[in-house]
């Protein structure tokens, strides 16, 4: 079982359109940095009360921000540092959840597996977790969080 780690911002955006149940239903547990938590909990929103709530209830899961060992750009913010670095130290397999592209080019530098917010849609489609990937993207461009066309098109292809 791989060691699953968020960056804050696929955890706001599901939080956002209240799709933060489908991370449970696809992974048994996962890690977030406290830099990470930090930055989700900032303030009093709807999507920090429900990001508070999966923390407590277990299955979001705030582990102390890492040593840093590995050098990593320093246009990262501490969030995207910290859930990096924590996938370099974790033992066995790690699966970071990314969508910054800067940070995924980082990520995919240092050999981590790395996944998206809309292809993990896509794979709650497949498991029957949502009806339609492409409403829930869509949803989330209406919040303000911008996943592309050529991502959807290229997920589609991938699933075709």
């Amino acid at each position: 079982m791989a060691v699953v780690i968020a960056d804050a911002g696929p955890i706001i955006a599901l939080a956002k359109i209240n799709q933060l149940p489908l991370l449970p239903a696809l992974f048994t547990e996962v890690l977030i940095t406290r830099a990470v938590a930090d930055e989700c909990l900032h303030g009093q929103s709807a999507d920090a009360i429900l990001i508070k709530q999966a923390l407590d209830s277990g299955w979001l899961r705030c582990v102390d921000n890492p040593v840093f060992k590995h050098p990593l750009s320093r246009s990262l913010g501490l969030g995207e540092q910290s859930s990096i670095e924590y996938a370099l130290q974790a033992t066995g397999n790690t699966l970071l959840i990314l969508d910054d592209a800067l940070t995924r080019k980082q990520a995919l530098r240092k050999q981590l597996v790395i996944v998206g917010t809309a292809a993990l849609l896509f794979a709650a489609q497949r498991k029957a977790l949502i009806a339609n990937a492409e409403t829930v993207i869509a949803e989330l461009n209406q919040a303000g969080y911008r996943i592309s066309a050529a991502v959807i098109a290229q997920l589609k292809n991938r699933i075709a």
